[in-house]
């Protein structure tokens, strides 16, 4: 199918870099029919369909999108007769599948996408997207189902489990998401959350940093850490506020029992950055060696600036500060962190971004830190890049409306 080396992935989800192999239709329906017992090729409104029960299979190959594209895009082509085919079905009361088909070496993944999205389009010849972390999870985990940055829903399946998953009797399970789910729903109300009236909540609570300029972040922390400590999903996902000597540095700590299933990290970043800073290059790697997995948290949010205001409310912030009791390092000034200060924040959305063995290497850009006060350099830093985030997401939901 051509000579450029992309991404593909192997028996043990590893990846390798390899060219694509052209599918010869047979070989491909093939590989469909014998994942489905009693699945058949018929005619169906004036195309060759594959037929599982009440259900109309249409199918083309997953294969690279094609230079000058990142080599971990992959898509398959939706024809302009899917959409009249589509539409038979649904009058007859079929469901319609747009299914693609990987297959490299021995594994075999099916890409079922929601056809919702695509048969509203004007154009007559469109791509439904897929990344290399997608095929991945499902090597790895049987299914499993994201939307993508377009909000277009896709589910990846390991062949040995699509005939269930078809039948609805295969699902993605991630107690740790179901976590994090319960969580946004007390996070991701649209709410505007005040400066002052966060630090004088965490405050109250005795929470540590709540001095800090750089309040956003750190209420972010204190409020999963207070519902993870009044719920039983706390034995499932742990916030580490302070950190054991010799342990990894990261925020969240994932359970089975007793057992620490990997790590990750809880960031707030503003809705308008392309990119968010994440932790140490070489302290990540030996994590990844270690566990496998690693899951960047982040919560975007809307901003607003004190700055933008007459600096009143970074001048109250300040003010209370000095009410508490609290001393810097400086005299007093009322304007101490002006130009950055927040007078308020909305969280308006979540993701789940996982690193692993199949995106490492792509999806954390070098970031350099500068130097330390002293003038010595600082230890190299990863930066999360938005522009490939269809390659590492694996859960996203925001706070209008709000996905279940």
């Amino acid at each position: 199918m051509g000579k450029v080396m992309v991404e593909q992935i192997g028996r043990d989800g590893g990846l390798v870099l390899d060219v694509d192999t052209r599918l010869a239709p047979r070989v491909r329906d093939e590989l469909i029919l014998s994942a489905l017992p009693g699945a058949r090729v018929e005619d169906y409104a004036g195309s060759t369909v594959i037929r599982f029960r009440d259900q109309v299979i249409l199918r083309k190959q997953v294969t690279y999108l094609g230079i000058p594209w990142d080599v971990y895009q992959k898509r398959i082509q939706i024809p302009p007769e899917w959409k009249d085919i589509h539409r038979q079905a649904v009058a007859d009361g079929l469901t319609c599948r747009f299914v693609g088909v990987y297959h490299y070496g021995g594994v075999t993944i099916f890409v079922d996408f929601d056809p919702s999205t695509y048969v509203l389009r004007k154009a007559n010849n469109s791509a439904a997207h897929v990344s290399t972390n997608d095929l991945f999870q499902a090597q790895t985990l049987g299914v499993f189902e994201r939307y993508d940055k377009n909000d277009n829903f896709l589910a990846s399946v390991r062949a040995d489990l699509f005939a269930a998953y078809l039948l609805g009797e295969a699902h993605e399970e991630h107690p740790y998401l179901d976590v994090l789910k319960a969580f946004n729903a007390e996070l991701l109300t649209g709410e505007r959350i005040e400066a002052l009236t966060a630090v004088r909540e965490m405050h109250a609570a005795a929470w540590p940093d709540v001095m800090h300029g750089e309040w956003a972040g750190f209420y972010l922390e204190y409020r999963l850490a207070a519902f993870l400590g009044r719920s039983v999903a706390g034995s499932l996902v742990s916030f580490q506020k302070v950190k054991q000597r010799g342990a990894f540095d990261y925020d969240l700590a994932f359970w089975d029992g007793r057992r620490i299933t990997h790590y990750g990290d809880l960031k707030a970043s503003d809705a308008t950055k392309r990119e968010s800073p994440g932790n140490d290059a070489a302290d990540l790697s030996r994590c990844l060696d270690e566990y496998g997995r690693f899951w960047y948290v982040i919560y975007e949010h809307d901003t607003w600036h004190s700055r933008d205001e007459g600096d009143l409310p970074v001048i109250a912030w300040n003010e209370w500060r000095r009410a508490v009791g609290h001393v810097g390092r400086k005299a007093y000034d009322p304007l101490s962190y002006a130009r950055r200060f927040k007078s308020a924040v909305r969280f308006v959305r979540m993701s789940v971004l996982e690193v692993n063995e199949a995106n490492r290497h792509q999806v954390l850009v070098p970031f350099n830190q500068g130097r330390q006060p002293d003038g010595s350099k600082r230890a190299p830093k990863v930066l999360i890049s938005k522009k490939n985030i269809d390659n590492f997401l694996i859960y996203s939901q925001s706070a209008e409306p709000t996905r279940t």
